[in-house]
């Protein structure tokens, strides 16, 4: 009888077990969804460089394209040819985020049979933009590097970026893969402006708390560049490759005022409206994300 009853009981309980399993895989999923913060990809984080200048020059050497960017939003792209080795004392261009040292109208290059040299602007030493007196070079422009060092552009366009681009004018060359991104600074906002020495080893310790995953609650000052603080050899860009998805962020940094009782600051993180993510942050860096979302 004793046996009986056991056997009785151990199948109630594994029937009730059953029971007890398929109503939980049956159960609605809960109410509340995933903080936004869990969901953002930092790997889009850039640390950024400002400049007061008007326009900001972007090159792309895998492309082969050059973009300027103006302060009033306007953009203008135009063909480039970059460096290679490929030639005989040819180089690759650096890259690098570097400023226009000097421009000229016309210079003559002393190492090249005192080849002309339209439109002058140079920013690495040696290397600059500039426009050829001949024609032949027009059809490597936006399809192959093959100068010998420097950023080549049509005569049109070397016309154009002379005219409108000044000394102090960020240039920012790399493969596709910079860490680090340049914008327009503004009036009445606080920068930190250092002479390069200084500046070189803050741009190096920025990059070093982003690819550690600690950017966000590194005290980060806005860096501000012209011609005076940064020398023709360049600064660092880093490297894409090495950010991590994530970057640890500190409580403070999520809700842009305490004085939000808890059920406001709930509703506005589960909010589907994506412009309520970016009053969420007290981070610039993160704003533009929320509202990517």
């Amino acid at each position: 009888m004793k046996y009986s009853i056991s056997i009785l009981s151990v199948i109630f309980l594994l029937l009730n077990g059953s029971n007890f399993k398929e109503v939980e895989k049956n159960t609605p999923p809960g109410y509340y969804k995933i903080n936004p913060l869990t969901l953002t990809d930092f790997k889009n984080i850039r640390d950024t460089i400002y400049t007061m200048k008007d326009h900001i020059v972007e090159v792309n050497l895998l492309t082969y394209m050059g973009r300027v960017r103006f302060r009033n939003g306007k953009i203008k792209e135009c063909p480039i040819s970059g460096g290679t080795k490929k030639i005989l004392d040819g180089i690759e261009t650096n890259e690098g985020l570097f400023v226009i040292q000097w421009k000229s109208r016309k210079q003559y290059s002393a190492q090249f049979d005192s080849t002309v040299l339209l439109y002058w602007m140079g920013f690495n030493n040696g290397i600059g933009f500039h426009a050829l007196n001949s024609n032949g070079y027009y059809k490597y422009l936006g399809k192959r590097n093959v100068s010998h060092g420097c950023v080549r552009v049509s005569r049109e366009d070397g016309r154009e970026l002379y005219n409108i681009l000044e000394k102090g004018t960020p240039i920012l060359i790399s493969k596709g893969n910079s860490a680090i991104e340049v914008a327009f600074g503004k009036l009445r906002e606080v920068y930190k402006y250092y002479p390069y020495p200084e500046l070189r080893n803050k741009l190096s310790q920025n990059l070093n708390s982003l690819y550690d995953g600690k950017y966000l609650i590194s005290k980060n000052y806005k860096l501000l560049i012209d011609e005076e603080n940064v020398t023709a050899t360049g600064l660092q860009i880093g490297n894409v490759d090495r950010i991590p998805t994530k970057q640890i962020i500190s409580s403070n940094q999520i809700y842009l005022s305490n004085d939000l009782d808890e059920k406001t600051k709930l509703e506005m993180i589960f909010s589907e409206d994506t412009e309520k993510y970016t009053t969420l942050s007290l981070h610039p860096l993160l704003d533009p994300l929320y509202a990517q979302r």
